[in-house]
C-alpha cells in the first residue's frame, strides 16, 4: 500500500514537472529593439529567464514568450529584408550603368557603320579608277588566241604581219608598227595542248581598232588564220566585271539586241532607236524583265541582288574562262 503512494506522488511529481516552464536561452546580441513596446517584451524575456524552472507556465508568461518570438522572426525577416534592398538596389544602379554602355556603344557602332560605308565607297572609286588607268595602258595591245606553238618567238612578228595583211589589205607598212610581241602563260584551267596567247602592241592606236573591226567583219580569211581569235587586252578587274554580265549579253544576243561594251565595264545597248546603259548586272536584268526576255537566273547563277560593280553578294572572284566578247 505504502509502495503504490510512493509510485503514486512520483507520478504526479513527474506530471508537475511536465508542465514546468522550459524557457529558451537566445543570444542576446540577436534580439533588436525596435520601438519602446520591444523593450518591454524583451524585459519580459528577460523576467522569464530568471524565473525558477518550478515556476509554472502561465498563460501571462506564454503569451509573452510568443511576443518574444514574434519579435525575434520579425527581426530575422527585418534584417533579410534590408539585405535583398540593398541588392536590388546595387542590381538597379549596375543595370543603369550597362544601359548607359549599351547606349555608348550603339552609338559607336553606328558611327562606325557609317564611316565603313564611306571607305567602302571610296575604295570602290579608287579600285575604278586604278583600273581605268591599267586599262588605257593597254590600250594599243592585241591578244591573239589560237596562235599554233610551232610559231616560234623569232616568227611571231612575220605571222601577225601576214594576218594583218590578210585582214586589212590596203593598210600603208609604216601603219604597221609593233612596239613588242611576245607569248604568256596559259591559264592552270587550260589543258596542256592549248597554245598559249600571244601578245602585242601596236604603236598607233587607231591601227589596232582597225584591225579589230575588219577581223569581226572578214569572212574569207585563209585556213591558217580562220581558227585565230583577236581581242582587246583588258585587266582582270574589267574582265571580271563583265563576265558578271554574261547572262545578259546571252539574252541581248540571243533577241538579236545589239549592244557594246563601255568603260570601265557597262553595255551599251541599242533598242527601239535609243541608246541605253546598264552600268552593273542588275540594271541590264531590269531592263530585260522590263523587255520581258529575262535569262533563268537560277540557270545562270545570278542573281538579281548583284551591286553596282557586278560583285555577287559574299560570292569569291570567279575563275572561269575570260568571255572577252
Amino acid at each position: 500500500m505504502s509502495q503504490h503512494r510512493i509510485k503514486k506522488g512520483a507520478d504526479t511529481k513527474d506530471k508537475a514537472a511536465f508542465f514546468v516552464a522550459r524557457t529558451p536561452h537566445p543570444k542576446q546580441a540577436e534580439v533588436q529593439a525596435q520601438d519602446g513596446a520591444e523593450a518591454d517584451y524583451h524585459a519580459d524575456l528577460t523576467d522569464a529567464q530568471e524565473a525558477d524552472t518550478n515556476t509554472p507556465l502561465t498563460p501571462n508568461l506564454l503569451q509573452k514568450m510568443l511576443d518574444v518570438a514574434v519579435m525575434r522572426m520579425q527581426a530575422s525577416f527585418t534584417t533579410a529584408l534590408a539585405k535583398i534592398k540593398n541588392e536590388i538596389t546595387d542590381l538597379d544602379a549596375r543595370a543603369s550603368q550597362l544601359e548607359e554602355k549599351m547606349e555608348e556603344t550603339t552609338t559607336a557602332h553606328a558611327a562606325f557603320e557609317d564611316r565603313l560605308e564611306d571607305i567602302e565607297k571610296r575604295l570602290s572609286l579608287h579600285e575604278t579608277k586604278i583600273t581605268d588607268a591599267e586599262d588605257r595602258s593597254r590600250r594599243n595591245n592585241i591578244r591573239l588566241r589560237g596562235v599554233p606553238e610551232d610559231v616560234g618567238a623569232q616568227d611571231l612578228t612575220a605571222f601577225t604581219m601576214e594576218l594583218f595583211r590578210a585582214v586589212l589589205p590596203d593598210i600603208p607598212a609604216d601603219m604597221l608598227l609593233l612596239d613588242r610581241i611576245h607569248r604568256i602563260p596559259r591559264p592552270q584551267h587550260l589543258p596542256p595542248t592549248t597554245p598559249r596567247d600571244v601578245l602585242m602592241r601596236l604603236h598607233y592606236y587607231h591601227t589596232k581598232d582597225q584591225i579589230l573591226r575588219a577581223h569581226r567583219a572578214r569572212k574569207d580569211l585563209p585556213d591558217k588564220f580562220k581558227s585565230i581569235l583577236l581581242f582587246t587586252d583588258l585587266s582582270a578587274e574589267t574582265l571580271r566585271r563583265r563576265r558578271s554580265f554574261k547572262p545578259v549579253a546571252e539574252a541581248l544576243r540571243h533577241h538579236h539586241i545589239p549592244y557594246r561594251w563601255g568603260y570601265p565595264a557597262k553595255l551599251l545597248i541599242t533598242k527601239g532607236g535609243k541608246l541605253l546603259t546598264a552600268a552593273s548586272p542588275k540594271e541590264g536584268l531590269e531592263l530585260l524583265y522590263k523587255w520581258d526576255i529575262a535569262p533563268n537566273l537560277q540557270a545562270t547563277g545570278l542573281r538579281k541582288t548583284q551591286g553596282t560593280d557586278g560583285r555577287p553578294q559574299r560570292q569569291r572572284r570567279a575563275t572561269s574562262k575570260d568571255d572577252d566578247h
